[in-house]
């Protein structure tokens, strides 16, 4: 949907990472997938142009839920609606590590976790997908590959990061940060929920190319 120049600061891109073509009838039944919309109650995330990112996270989410069940898949949520994890009174990691408990209590397959960039340069756009050191990285690529595609947007690569909920996750995980709230235009497209559609569609079509190419 948008078309700016950015900075190219991530250290791999997605040129060799598509793998086959989505087949979409029931192509992830009995997998098993960890939704984490990121942040939710007292940790809102980046907070720009009247919109939270915690917001827009759970929007997708709860898109990519509906999509990712009707391909078979079984669905689990970190959050469900604005609320934090952890007890009140508790610290963001915390937070984190209860995220990463939902992972371990469900025999999961897969973890997605679900953001917002937020950053100083307000003329950076695009997603950008993260992936533990040494691991996932395919997971990372066939959703970046697949969102890029989707959305037509600006590709910001995909990148080994140390995120909480990544290195302390033992199955393959995914951050992926769907643009930036931090750019007003392309603020503008995040809280549109025609373009969470083709956000939603396109990690979808992303986590099937991923199961296929195993």
């Amino acid at each position: 949907m948008w078309h700016w120049d950015s900075d190219d600061f991530h250290q791999k891109d997605v040129s060799n990472c598509h793998c086959g073509s989505v087949k979409v009838a029931k192509a992830l039944l009995n997998k098993i997938i960890v939704l984490d919309p990121g942040h939710g109650g007292i940790y809102s995330g980046g907070i720009h142009y009247g919109f939270r990112e915690s917001d827009i996270n759970l929007s997708v989410a709860l898109k990519l839920r509906k999509k990712l069940t009707r391909l078979g898949a079984t669905v689990i949520m970190t959050r469900t609606r604005d609320v934090s994890l952890a007890p009140a009174g508790s610290n963001l990691d915390a937070d984190l590590q209860a995220r990463v408990d939902v992972v371990k209590n469900s025999n999961a397959d897969i973890f997605v976790s679900v953001h917002v960039d937020d950053v100083p340069n307000i003329n950076l756009v695009g997603p950008a997908s993260y992936f533990p050191e040494g691991r996932s990285y395919a997971l990372a690529c066939a959703i970046q590959t697949s969102l890029v595609n989707e959305t037509c947007a600006v590709d910001n690569g995909v990148s080994p990061a140390n995120f909480y909920v990544l290195v302390h996750n033992d199955v393959p995980a995914a951050l992926i940060e769907i643009g930036y709230l931090s750019n007003p235009a392309e603020a503008l497209c995040l809280v549109d929920k025609t373009y969470q559609n083709q956000i939603a569609d396109g990690i979808a079509k992303g986590i099937i190319n991923y199961f296929q190419c195993q």
